[in-house]
């Protein structure tokens, strides 16, 4: 679970928000094969392959982290630009909270 510690927002990222949502939109249409691939999301998108593979990877957040980048309670260095950084998301919601500077 999440701590509510001083080092976390106090409002909502709308960029983080935006890439969550965008995130949840773009894996429903793969999974409800309104699109087939990544590259056809790119190309209808208007952007990079690796952008939008870098943005999906949001919709495997932990439940807890992205109620709390929804709520502003992401930790302060939990930016878009520190996200697209990270090479590999891990799968495991644990590593997740630990990654992104979360406490269990």
């Amino acid at each position: 679970m999440i701590a509510d510690d001083s080092h976390f927002f106090a409002a909502p990222d709308p960029n983080l928000v935006a890439a969550v949502a965008q995130a949840h939109s773009w894996f429903a249409e793969l999974r409800d094969g309104k699109l087939d691939s990544i590259r056809g999301l790119a190309k209808r998108a208007g952007c990079d392959r690796s952008d939008v593979g870098r943005t999906m990877r949001l919709a495997f957040l932990a439940p807890d982290i992205v109620e709390a980048i929804l709520a502003g309670r992401q930790p302060a260095d939990l930016t878009m630009t520190r996200l697209k950084r990270i090479g590999h998301l891990p799968l495991s919601w644990t590593e997740q909270r630990r990654l992104l500077g979360f406490t269990d």
